[in-house]
């Protein structure tokens, strides 16, 4: 019971603290909702400076950064959504930066410890004291093995799943405000946004997972010379615990380095884009985060990939709506478009179908009609996701990381090449994708998958059938329907029923203490019965309630 009772008191002051903080950069409508509280704190922060300072983006950035780790997380995983938010917010939340003060060297032996079971020493001959780098989820060290073998080293900050299970437990509540306040503006409801957030940063949670990344690209790339991936070392490696072989390289974000070595930068911009492309058509799982801090050079042929936490994936479904809308796209042929994404169930019941038609013809047009070494892929993304936001689609969450990842390899090579062209690398990669596509193997491997799913489907069908047909016959078929907008109508009388019990025994407080007071019964004060006057104090208190009820319900409705 005591622990329940504390875990209660330590969420009712985050909730505090996250009111105060939404006051404070002038989000005070989703504060007082939180915390009625912070309808009396506003006064004393002065918010206003902010919103006439800042932009929403910014105070949006200030908010996430101010509010911590999970609230940061959360808002970089928004970063990749241009379809569900505007450009100015989300190109703000790409500059949220996961670096967080270290926690200390014995914090980080004592976690050591209880994953592996063994000490620091018995398992290290040198481990370096600071840290290479401190996020929000962990930290890592350089290290070198018993064996010899040098090792970077991630371990988990103490407690942090505790800290954002609780957090996450907030945005649920927070996500259906913005849901209630909303009112189905959004083509996805904040509540699945949270929902995808909570799956991937519990696998971020679990060190494992990451891991296995690590492992699926270095299986992918063994026979391949030009990218070197990290090794695992899955005896030391645990949920909290991550060792994996160092590897030597230049950062790409270091361009003097780069330079000092005598590297052919526009080679290296062209390498790389290469091989996330191959990650991307030929292996459909692909670095989810390749800005230049990711991406080693190790020679003028040769990189490496680290960090695996953020990983994209394509399933067969979202490669062929891909593929279908590139070839579309080439044949100008715009309906094929709008086919393809009302098979995805891109289309919500808010899309303006011929604006959309229109958008498309025209960026279509454009974009095919310029010369290749023109053509730049990040301007050409935002415009896509630009229209998405503006025509309601809902974007599968996988495809949005693709675009955003292929967007920073373009500003990757950029910042290696300033001529650097992706248009010209990728027509090479499609290319070498459709002829492996076509060649007489997988044609015949994909009609022998496609006839064998085909029988299976009409199996499926016949019984379905037939089981409709036996509840027809039986008499057990049972149709239900839902009418719209019945829970909210109900929720209303509720609370409309309520108010008035509430103002009725309220009257009631009213009439009984004045017939007490007439009769001049019990104890009194200044010649007054104290029991009436007990009455007209509840009776005051309970009304000023109910008006303040009522104005809130009122600004809620506006």
């Amino acid at each position: 019971m005591k622990l329940f009772l504390y875990k209660r008191r330590k969420k009712l002051k985050r909730y505090r603290e996250i009111a105060k903080i939404l006051t404070k950069y002038g989000f005070d409508m989703i504060a007082e909702r939180i915390d009625n509280r912070s309808i009396i704190s506003k006064i004393f922060i002065r918010s206003k400076k902010y919103s006439q300072k800042y932009t929403k983006g910014e105070r949006i950035r200030f908010t996430l950064e101010e509010l911590g780790p999970t609230f940061i997380k959360f808002g970089q995983i928004l970063s990749t959504r241009y379809d569900i938010l505007p450009k100015d917010i989300v190109d703000e939340l790409s500059k949220l930066q996961d670096e967080i003060t270290p926690f200390d060297l014995d914090t980080a032996k004592n976690i050591i410890r209880d994953e592996l079971g063994k000490d620091l020493e018995d398992v290290f001959i040198e481990f370096q004291e600071e840290p290479l780098a401190a996020a929000s989820i962990g930290q890592v060290y350089r290290g070198v093995l018993k064996d010899g073998n040098k090792v970077v080293i991630k371990v988990q900050r103490p407690n942090i799943d505790e800290i954002i299970k609780q957090d996450i437990d907030i945005l649920y509540t927070l996500a259906k405000l913005f849901d209630d306040i909303l009112k189905k503006k959004m083509v996805i409801s904040a509540r699945d946004i949270v929902e995808e957030f909570s799956y991937f940063i519990r696998k971020e949670l679990d060190y494992t997972y990451e891991a296995q990344n690590c492992e699926r690209f270095r299986m992918y790339f063994k026979n391949d010379e030009r990218v070197v991936i990290p090794k695992i070392y899955w005896k030391y490696t645990t949920k909290k615990v991550l060792v994996m072989e160092e590897i030597k390289g230049i950062k790409v974000s270091d361009i003097d380095e780069i330079d000092k070595m005598g590297f052919n930068k526009e080679k290296l911009s062209e390498l790389g884009a290469k091989v996330f492309l191959e990650q991307i058509f030929i292996h459909g799982f692909f670095h989810g985060d390749p800005h230049p801090g990711n991406i080693l050079v190790l020679s003028e042929n040769r990189i490496s990939f680290i960090d695996f936490g953020v990983v994209g994936y394509l399933d067969n479904l979202t490669f062929e709506f891909i593929t279908t809308l590139l070839r579309a796209a080439i044949d100008r042929d715009i309906d094929k478009i709008v086919e393809s994404l009302y098979k995805m169930n891109a289309i919500s019941a808010e899309t303006d179908e011929i604006g959309l038609k229109k958008e498309l013809f025209f960026i279509i047009n454009y974009y095919f009609d310029l010369p290749i070494n023109k053509i730049n892929f990040g301007e050409a993304f935002n415009e896509i996701m630009s229209i998405a936001y503006k025509y309601k689609l809902k974007m599968p969450s996988q495809l949005t990381l693709l675009i955003k990842s292929i967007i920073t390899i373009e500003g990757t090579g950029k910042k290696l090449n300033p001529h650097f062209n992706l248009s010209r690398i990728s027509k090479e990669i499609i290319k070498k994708i459709t002829k492996r596509k076509f060649n007489p193997k997988s044609v015949t491997k994909k009609i022998i998958d496609t006839t064998t799913e085909n029988i299976e489907n009409i199996f499926e069908i016949t019984n379905r059938v037939n089981d409709i047909l036996y509840k027809i016959d039986k008499d057990k078929l049972k149709i239900k329907m839902e009418i719209e907008g019945l829970n909210k109508l109900e929720k209303e009388i509720y609370i409309m029923t309520n108010k008035l019990a509430l103002s009725l025994i309220i009257s009631s407080i009213i009439v009984g203490s004045s017939i007490i007071i007439q009769a001049h019964t019990g104890p009194e004060i200044l010649g007054m019965s104290a029991f009436g006057l007990i009455g007209f104090l509840a009776a005051g208190i309970l009304g000023v309630s109910l008006i303040i009820s009522i104005l809130l319900n009122k600004r809620n409705y506006k």
